[in-house]
């Protein structure tokens, strides 16, 4: 198992919320364990795909590693950006993990996420770190950590 503080120190994170100030709690949370310069976030879904796909075809080093997805984004199209990542995810050789990291305490939410083969996690916000870290370390089988890491999120 890697050390927690590992786990996100060279990774690229993409946030994508267009609550400002949910992305900069956190980013304040994240710069703990990564270089700040390594997350970006963007307010839409539609500059979200426009960034996967320039980044994809220009800066592929550059291609974020981890995801951070608000579904409740522009009236419910974060949605919308799963469907679209799960698609554009088959055709491309990179590995994204995708966390759904929201302010929904909708159980309904987290059970349509389990729908997606593509979503590697959903978490409540605010961001709770020590449960992203938990998450990220887990095996590939993520379902049922990530049911506890859940259960967890809205406890805490």
């Amino acid at each position: 198992m890697q050390n927690a503080n590992s786990i996100l120190i060279n990774k690229k994170i993409l946030i994508i919320d267009d609550d400002q100030f949910s992305v900069l709690l956190t980013k304040l949370k994240l710069r703990n364990y990564c270089d700040p310069l390594n997350i970006t976030a963007l307010n839409s879904t539609c500059d979200a795909i426009a960034y996967l796909e320039e980044t994809e075809k220009n800066k592929p080093a550059m291609m974020p590693d981890l995801i951070l997805l608000e579904t409740s984004i522009e009236e419910g199209k974060g949605w919308d950006f799963i469907t679209y990542f799960q698609m554009w995810g088959e055709g491309t050789h990179h590995r994204i993990k995708l966390v759904i990291l929201t302010s929904s305490q909708f159980f309904s939410d987290f059970r349509r996420s389990t729908s997606f083969m593509c979503v590697f996690g959903f978490l409540t916000k605010p961001l709770q770190t020590d449960l992203l870290l938990k998450m990220l370390e887990s095996p590939a089988e993520t379902t049922v950590a990530n049911s506890i890491v859940l259960v967890n999120s809205i406890i805490d």
